[in-house]
């Protein structure tokens, strides 16, 4: 019985033994295994919240089975412990990467010294991924220490074990994947910019707006600032975590309200002017080292993007047929934030395969709104078309309503203008028969009259005669403009030759060509008789003489001249004549003219008007 009790105790020992050895050999990792090789499933972890040595903290490490640790946001200290083991005759390095980029501190300890690397501590970076070079001697194994700390961002990495070269390739290749979506979403954001500028519309100005806050946030969560910024920036840039947040949450809210036109639904309008509000006091006042603040600025992301998609989709349903667009490019914008944020809660660990899942999201986001203005730009046209319709008919209407009521009025003013024509040339005509009664009188009053007053009547009835004629070539025409200056002197002339009659066969020329207003051809008829009438009477001492009547424009100035081949007279002798009187009071005071009268030898008159 003792020895039976005795052999049970070494058969416990040795099942303790080989279970420990099993558990101790099973968590050393195999360095010589191609391909990527996970840290984390075979290592030994330690979280604590405060800053405690290596060697106080050698025990206290408990065993990792995870292949990614997602912490959240939170700002305690990471501790890993892991064995690599070489069991190949031959020295082994390859690289220890950390996949996130936003680590801001990581330490690691070896052959007793201690490498600091990280956003705070790394000088000419140029991975997007942290890495250390790893080198366990052949037939060997080698215990590692790594200590991570973050305030700004969360914790969520995978650690892992890769050949040199094939990372550095593959890490590469993902810059030139991150670098050309970040160029693409920088051409579509000045393309939003530039649209709006051409189309003043403020919903495409917030969305190149909202894109530069966008790239400004990606270009970090990538790792880009940590490769081609100066390390001020760098340091500067992963401490203001919850600015770029909130900033991507009001600018993407007011790109909303302006695309959505929720302005003409009060309620939706209003809460997301109270989303816009929340992160801009948020903004303000959170702190960014406080991991309880993070949290509160990434539950106000989830609450926009939840309320962002019903708004759209409610909008729509109210018949705004665009918002549709809205909704195709913001779903999955909607479904690559909300994995982002349950990631950053510490809640799946899905963004470490992910990582750019965002910018591909903004790139397709931004080609669908891109064709909203296509559609737009159709929905106007169509718009445009129905109006230019409805505009030309009315157009149509107006213009045959217009065209009847011109015809009408046009009707009614000819009507008129005959009516006032009829009525000008019946005074015309009784002026004219007034005149001519008058002669008539003078004529009767000459068979009666004694030889020395018949002289004064004759004048008199040459003088009446000369406004008669005015009368008579008005009431001969269809206008009562201007009279043809030609036909009523030629008919005047005739009209003095058969009053004074012309024994002395004296010659009569005419010159003229223009019309005059009826008030200055009656002036000019008074005028031309009565110097006609001197020459006929007073110039001529021998048969055959001549006067010589002109009529014309010159600088838009009227010149009248008559000119006699007679033998002039005295100038002195003819200031009282009453028919010098009456040529020099019609010129000055009725034509505004001027006078020239040259009376040696012959008789020269020069009348400017």
């Amino acid at each position: 019985m003792a020895k039976y009790q005795k052999g049970l105790v070494v058969f416990k020992k040795f099942f303790i033994f080989l279970f420990f050895s099993f558990i101790l050999f099973a968590n050393q990792i195999d360095i010589s295994k191609s391909g990527k090789i996970s840290i984390l499933q075979n290592s030994y972890i330690y979280i604590t919240g405060k800053n405690e040595p290596l060697n106080k903290i050698k025990n206290k490490f408990k065993p990792f089975y995870k292949e990614h640790l997602n912490l959240g946001a939170t700002q305690k200290d990471v501790w890993i412990k892991f064995t690599l083991k070489n069991p190949t005759n031959k020295d082994i390095t390859k690289a220890l990467v950390f996949s996130s980029p936003l680590l801001e501190e990581i330490f690691l300890y070896q052959d007793n010294q201690v490498i600091k690397k990280g956003i705070f501590h790394s000088k000419n970076h140029n991975t997007i991924s942290y890495f250390y070079t790893i080198k366990v001697a052949k037939n060997s194994s080698k215990t590692f220490y790594v200590k991570t700390k973050i305030k700004y961002t969360v914790f969520d990495f995978s650690l892992y074990l890769q050949d040199l070269n094939n990372f550095l390739e593959q890490d590469l290749k993902q810059q030139a994947i991150n670098i050309l979506l970040i160029g693409f979403i920088v051409a579509l954001m000045i393309y939003a910019i530039i649209l709006s500028y051409y189309i003043k519309d403020k919903s495409y100005l917030f969305y190149g707006i909202y894109l530069f806050a966008l790239i400004f946030h990606q270009i970090t969560y990538l790792g880009l600032t940590q490769i081609y910024m100066p390390k001020w920036f760098i340091e500067f840039d992963i401490k203001i975590t919850i600015v770029k947040i909130s900033f991507l949450i009001i600018t993407s809210a007011l790109f909303a309200i302006y695309f959505l036109h929720s302005k003409n639904i009060p309620f939706l309008n209003r809460g997301y002017k109270i989303i816009i509000f929340i992160s801009f006091l948020e903004l303000l006042f959170l702190t960014p080292t406080s991991s309880f603040h993070l949290y509160i600025n990434i539950i106000t992301g989830m609450i926009f993007i939840i309320y962002n998609l019903f708004a759209a989709i409610y909008i729509y349903n109210k018949g705004y047929t665009q918002a549709r667009l809205f909704i195709a490019g913001f779903s999955i914008v909607f479904i690559s934030y909300t994995l982002i944020i349950i990631d950053a809660l510490g809640l799946v660990s899905i963004m470490v395969y992910f990582r750019n899942i965002l910018s591909y999201a903004t790139a397709f986001e931004a080609l669908v709104l891109s064709l909203a203005f296509a559609d737009r730009y159709q929905i106007l046209q169509k718009q445009k078309q129905e109006l230019d319709e409805k505009m030309l008919n009315e157009l149509k209407n107006r213009e045959k309503i217009i065209q009847n009521e011109v015809i009408l009025k046009t009707q009614k003013l000819n009507d008129a203008l005959k009516e006032k024509e009829l009525l000008l040339k019946e005074v015309h005509h009784r002026v004219k028969n007034n005149l001519q009664i008058i002669l008539s009188m003078i004529r009767l009053q000459k068979d009666s009259s004694k030889k020395s007053d018949l002289e004064i009547l004759k004048k008199l009835e040459n003088r009446i005669n000369a406004i008669a004629k005015t009368y008579n070539s008005l009431l001969t025409k269809d206008s009562f403009k201007s009279i043809n200056m030609n036909t009523y002197l030629n008919s005047l002339i005739n009209d003095i030759i058969a009053v004074l009659g012309n024994p002395k066969n004296i010659k009569i020329s005419l010159e003229t060509s223009i019309n005059l207003p009826f008030k200055k051809a009656v002036y000019l008829g008074i005028i031309v008789n009565e110097l006609v009438t001197n020459s006929f009477k007073h110039a001529f001492k021998s048969n055959n003489g001549k006067i010589d009547i002109k009529l014309y424009n010159l600088n838009n100035q009227n010149i009248l001249e008559v000119l006699d081949s007679g033998i002039g007279f005295d100038s002195n002798t003819a200031k009282n004549s009453l028919g010098l009187k009456l040529i020099h009071i019609i010129v000055k005071n009725q034509l505004n003219g001027k006078i020239v009268l040259n009376s040696d030898n012959k008789t020269h008159c020069i009348i400017r008007f």
